[in-house]
């Protein structure tokens, strides 16, 4: 049986691949019984977190730029909301609400 056996269920199967390391610290690392499988998948997946953060960070920027212009050009809908029921008030019309 391969590794994936002992893998939790819908757990990516974790796959064989090549990396060039430096040789002199492979062998500090092998030395101390280090698992190099391991420090990298860390290493890779909060390399990737980070990636990930940085890009989900600028999409919320970008989104709440394109939400203040339409604010900027439209208004609220509270603000609309409001500004009727004043309308109305000022103008001694029943806003619709119970008092």
């Amino acid at each position: 049986m391969g590794s994936s056996a002992s893998a939790p269920p819908g757990a990516t199967p974790r796959r064989a691949v090549t990396l060039r390391l430096n040789g002199d610290l492979l062998a500090r690392a092998r030395a101390r019984g280090l698992d190099l499988s391991a420090i990298a998948e860390a290493a890779i997946g909060r390399a990737v977190a980070e990636g990930e953060s940085v890009w989900l960070r600028a999409e919320i920027a970008r989104s709440l730029a394109q939400y203040e212009g339409y604010l900027a050009e439209y208004g609220s809908f509270a603000e609309a909301v409001r500004a009727d029921a004043q309308a109305r008030d000022d103008d001694g019309e029943d806003a619709g609400f119970s008092r």
